[in-house]
């Protein structure tokens, strides 16, 4: 089970990043994925990185994964994307200046007859 995501007040952006940290809706009928994201220090391990995980190997390889940046008082200051590997690992290797929070999305993906759903990671706070 995932944990429950949450969505931090953050003054004057605060409708603003309600709504961009509410995540994309899973479509329905179609191989599950889930979006993993870790945050590093920046010097040894890259500042936020992750994986795609999913049963299907098609659901893996080649996503592209967003990362959705937020400062106190501008609301999202970026978004950054970076595709997975072939098994699924993705690193964003810029410093998230200014960021007070992120949150990892990858899309819903069609290839052949599998879709891919749709995910994104928890809040995660500096």
């Amino acid at each position: 089970m995932k944990p429950t995501r949450r969505v931090v007040g953050l003054g004057l952006g605060a409708a603003l990043v309600a709504g961009a940290l509410a995540g994309p809706a899973a479509a329905g009928g179609g191989a599950d994925s889930e979006v993993t994201l870790k945050l590093g220090d920046g010097i040894k391990t890259p500042p936020a990185h992750g994986r795609v995980i999913s049963d299907r190997p098609e659901c893996v390889a080649g996503r592209v994964v967003k990362l959705v940046m937020v400062a106190p008082g501008n609301g999202i200051i970026d978004f950054a994307d970076r595709k997975t590997n072939a098994k699924g690992k993705w690193v964003f290797t810029s410093q998230l200046q200014g960021a007070t929070a992120v949150r990892a999305e990858v899309k819903r993906r069609k290839v052949g007859e599998i879709t891919c759903k749709a995910d994104s990671s928890p809040v995660k706070e500096f």
